[in-house]
């Protein structure tokens, strides 16, 4: 229909585009929620998902087995935009991102054709989709590496004053020099509850408490303004930070950064310093905030940068920047509070390039897919020369 009739159309996969790029006026939502079914065959560890499965359903499902699949730090990310475009997540040092651990997978292509892409079946489609897969067709079914883990894994949040800074910044420094590929953690900069910019620290570890607490030392010597940890099921943890009504409660914006190792003490309390006069400034953007994600780079630079589309393979931490603001009239003014917050976390980093799951795909491309950019233009004259799906 939309072919022979000229309409445009989008995939809706999870729908955690806040910018709306998982909806369209005036044309097609080709919606993929009823697709969400997921099968396990635990003899090669491998999750068969629908291309509308959540993070979710992916999880429940390899747990019965005893395996995890790499995801995000929410549960109810869509599968498919998570793990297309990179997805960074608590398993990642040690099994890379979800993109690398996608076996295979049944893609519509812009002929109308349905075909499998794999490294042995159409391998320049497979390449173009690891990374690239909004612009290339739509995923109807994955096929997704999964890797066993501890029965129970420990994690949680502990959280921080933003006067703790120094304290806090130190010991993630040191506890991150030990580099354990079981450990990880997400660093949150937003509002605490005194009203004034704190620190959020979610630890995970892949193993029993413990072993975990002994990890962390460094982080759980400084007396915190709120601690709860404890084991859990693999799936629990990532449950932690779900909020389902977030898009659809407050506008809300994203933007791309990224820090490298070691974090600074300085650029960390000037990011607190910003959220502050933002907070002061616009009271109605009091939600705002950034999640940096630290996780070793061992199973990140598994892969070349030309392995796969998704081309960003190096020690950087990914950062989530996240504008949320209670009056609508403030979008203009946030989004471009937002880029430029990101281009001052990148200072530490490469403000060049950019996570697509993160710019929520406004590009340019260029910068999303680094050295990758020509070679998926060539692919892109093959597979879609009518631009029927995203642009590059």
């Amino acid at each position: 229909m939309s072919e022979s009739h000229g309409i445009p159309f989008v995939v809706k996969g999870g729908g955690h585009s806040p910018s709306g790029k998982s909806s369209i006026e005036n044309g097609i939502v080709i919606d993929l929620s009823l697709m969400k079914g997921v099968h396990v065959n635990p003899d090669v560890k491998h999750v068969v998902a629908g291309g509308g499965a959540l993070a979710r359903d992916v999880i429940k499902a390899a747990a019965e087995y005893g395996l995890a699949c790499v995801t995000g730090s929410t549960s109810h990310v869509g599968i498919g935009g998570l793990s297309l475009h990179g997805g960074y997540g608590y398993l990642t040092g040690e099994f890379g991102l979800a993109v690398d651990n996608i076996v295979a997978a049944e893609v519509v292509t812009a002929k109308g054709q349905i075909l499998w892409a794999s490294k042995d079946e159409n391998p320049d489609l497979f390449w173009c989709i690891r990374g690239a897969g909004n612009k290339f067709g739509v995923v109807t079914k994955f096929v997704i590496q999964a890797h066993p883990v501890a029965s129970t894994v420990w994690g949680g949040a502990i959280t921080y004053a933003g006067n703790q800074v120094e304290q806090v910044i130190d010991a993630l420094n040191a506890w991150f020099t030990k580099g354990d590929v079981k450990a990880a953690a997400a660093l949150a900069l937003g509002k605490g509850p005194e009203g004034k910019a704190g620190l959020t620290v979610l630890p995970f570890y892949n193993g029993s408490e413990e072993d975990a607490e002994a990890n962390f030392d460094p982080l759980l010597q400084i007396p915190p303004a709120t601690r709860s940890t404890s084991s859990m099921p693999y799936w629990k943890i990532n449950t932690l930070s779900d909020e389902p009504t977030l898009y659809a409660a407050v506008p809300i914006r994203f933007a791309s950064a990224n820090i490298k190792p070691q974090l600074s003490v300085d650029h960390i309390r000037g990011a607190l310093e910003r959220l502050d006069k933002l907070y002061a400034d616009e009271p109605a953007a009091s939600g705002t905030g950034c999640l940096i994600l630290m996780v070793q780079p061992n199973g990140i630079m598994k892969h070349k940068r030309t392995d796969m589309a998704f081309c960003w393979r190096d020690d950087h931490f990914d950062v989530g920047v996240a504008a949320a603001f209670t009056e609508s009239n403030l979008e203009e003014k946030m989004v471009a509070w937002a880029q430029d917050f990101a281009q001052y976390l990148s200072s530490r980093g490469d403000s060049y390039r950019l996570y697509s799951n993160h710019s929520d795909f406004d590009g340019p491309s260029a910068r999303e897919f680094g050295i990758n950019y020509m070679e998926l233009n060539k692919l892109k004259e093959k597979w879609d020369p009518d631009n029927r799906f995203a642009k590059l």
